[in-house]
């Protein structure tokens, strides 16, 4: 009896040992994650992988608040998958927490707006973006509305919005990923669109300023035109009179002359 429950037992640890690798994923090596920004071809940039992306590049704050800001994760990743791709440029976590009660005060158009600053319509590896900031420096971001400037200053490429303003300046310390879709750069502040009110004011003051400039030219050209005609008419009159008296004496002249022939 002892013997048939030990055969039993047996058989039963026989099965056991034959189902548990059969069973899903048991018994398998860990598939490695699909290369998320592999060269070429356009990124599966699940939320998780741009995630850890950005907080493994010392952006952690950041990407927390891409995650908890309603859109901006999706249009960062359809970006990514473009082809054009994305660059984000990234503010640190001490640049963030410093920020951040004032992102908290911002409307949620207004949080919306600022994150999308911070991405680029097209992946600039170091090499394009250091080309393309000597041409013109102007570039586009995902905001759709606002433009960021990029410059070459004493080395390092300096960040401000557009209009310029010494108030909203950074620069990029660091490279994080260099990809044909997605190029990550640390900067050491947030960047924050201009406001529409100052653009506008902004605008009229320069409306105003190149008005007044062109009245004050005009007043001039139109003074030293007054002055040259003026001179002119002087000129004018002065060689009529002279003309008029050569006449008058070569009148007075003539028959005088013409008597003393006679005689």
């Amino acid at each position: 009896m002892a013997s048939l429950a030990g055969a039993a037992l047996a058989s039963c640890s026989i099965l056991l040992l034959l189902l548990v690798p059969c069973a899903p994923g048991q018994g398998q090596p860990p598939e490695a994650p699909e290369e998320a920004w592999a060269e070429g071809q356009p990124p599966e940039a699940s939320e998780d992988a741009l995630t850890m992306l950005l907080s493994d590049g010392g952006c952690r704050a950041f990407s927390g608040l891409v995650a908890m800001t309603a859109g901006v994760g999706d249009a960062f990743r359809e970006q990514i998958g473009s082809d054009l791709g994305l660059t984000i440029l990234c503010p640190d976590d001490e640049a963030v927490g410093a920020f951040m009660p004032r992102f908290h005060n911002l409307t949620a158009d207004e949080q919306v707006a600022v994150l999308l600053y911070h991405g680029l319509t097209m992946a600039y590896s170091e090499e394009l973006l250091s080309w393309v900031t000597r041409v013109h420096g102007e570039f586009s971001t995902l905001d759709g509305e606002d433009m960021l400037t990029i410059r070459h200053h004493r080395g390092r490429l300096m960040l401000s919005s557009w209009p310029p303003s010494s108030r909203n300046k950074t620069r990029i310390t660091k490279t994080v990923v260099d990809d044909d879709h997605l190029a990550v750069y640390l900067i050491d502040a947030v960047l924050i669109p201009a406001d529409p009110k100052r653009q506008r004011v902004v605008a009229l003051i320069v409306i105003i300023v190149v008005l007044v400039a062109g009245v004050l030219v005009a007043i001039f050209l139109l003074f030293h035109a007054l002055v040259y005609l003026g001179s002119l008419v002087c000129r004018l009159r002065s060689w009529c009179k002279g003309r008029a008296a050569a006449y008058a004496s070569a009148a007075r002249v003539t028959p005088h002359g013409q008597g003393q022939q006679e005689h």
